[in-house]
């Protein structure tokens, strides 16, 4: 059984008690959901294809907990086009200044990661009290450059599901890895869109999400994610990881642009994980406070 260090739990109760807080919403909410839904529903949806362009320029790059940037901020253009459940994905990082402390020297402003992503969705259920229940499945491939990764791309399948109830959204993601570093990681997630009361330039109402994520890693290798609270040098670490909290603030400046202001943290689930995430974080930290901001273009 994994220790938690004291700081891990705080963070661990402080996560559940934000959680817990997005749960609870007044009945009025509800029924402002259903009246909602209702006028969705008199008009019939569209069924076209989309598309959508983003960046987020950001003061650091976090990955499931581990910072992959110090002392530099990162710029991550998206590129997604979706149809009838399916979706294709291009996701890149440049780093404007990067400083790996695993190599010898720093090599400057680099574009050092692209990610491929294939994805089919599936509305399993909609209904009042649920609003929906839905499955997803895919592929993500890293193309990595060799300071993130020396021993090459990296290849994961992954499975989830998500649960709206109309005042918060609960998610569950597990992802395989295929081609090197052999495990599982398990993404808990919990969510809630908060209606503000203004709009600007008469579009949508500016909006603010709240969420917080939870990671498990279960791994099968030693070498890229080794227990380091044990003598054994071929046990792997597996158990609680990391958390995230995180909130976003929408504003939508045009029918099809959006600006999002953000800010999160990251934190060790503590135990074996505080080691872990402090030996492989480039910043040597096992917690990480950043912000940033998004600019998407959707159609």
């Amino acid at each position: 059984m994994h220790r938690l260090g004291v700081k891990g739990k705080w963070f661990m109760i402080l996560g559940l008690i934000f959680s817990l807080m997005m749960c609870w919403a007044p009945a009025g909410l509800a029924q402002e959901a259903k009246a909602e839904e209702a006028k969705k529903a008199e008009a019939p949806a569209e069924d076209r294809p989309t598309a959508s362009l983003g960046v987020d320029i950001l003061s650091q790059y976090i990955w499931r907990g581990f910072a992959l940037s110090r002392d530099s901020a990162v710029i991550q253009p998206s590129l997604t086009a979706a149809y009838k459940g399916f979706s294709v994905n291009i996701w890149g990082n440049f780093d404007t200044g990067e400083s790996n402390p695993f190599l010898t020297r720093d090599r400057g402003a680099k574009w050092n990661e692209t990610d491929f992503t294939f994805g089919y969705s599936r509305e399993l259920y909609a209904g009042t009290a649920i609003k929906s229940l839905s499955a997803n499945v895919g592929v993500i491939y890293y193309a990595l450059d060799s300071a993130i990764n020396p021993q090459g791309d990296s290849f994961e399948i992954y499975y989830g599901l998500g649960l709206d109830v109309n005042w918060f959204k609960l998610a569950a993601t597990a992802n395989q890895e295929v081609l090197h570093y052999p495990g599982w990681w398990l993404t808990l997630g919990i969510s809630r869109v908060f209606e503000l009361p203004f709009k600007i330039q008469d579009n949508s109402n500016v909006s603010l999400e709240l969420g917080h994520n939870f990671i498990f890693l279960f791994s099968r290798d030693q070498v890229a994610y080794p227990n380091l609270r044990t003598s054994d040098p071929v046990e792997a670490f597996s158990g609680p990881l990391a958390g995230q909290l995180y909130a976003t603030l929408n504003v939508p400046v045009h029918k099809y642009v959006t600006i999002a202001p953000k800010i999160g943290f990251w934190y060790a689930a503590g135990g074996d994980a505080t080691p872990l995430l402090r030996g492989a974080s480039w910043d040597n930290q096992q917690n990480h406070v950043y912000g940033g901001v998004n600019v998407t273009f959707a159609y």
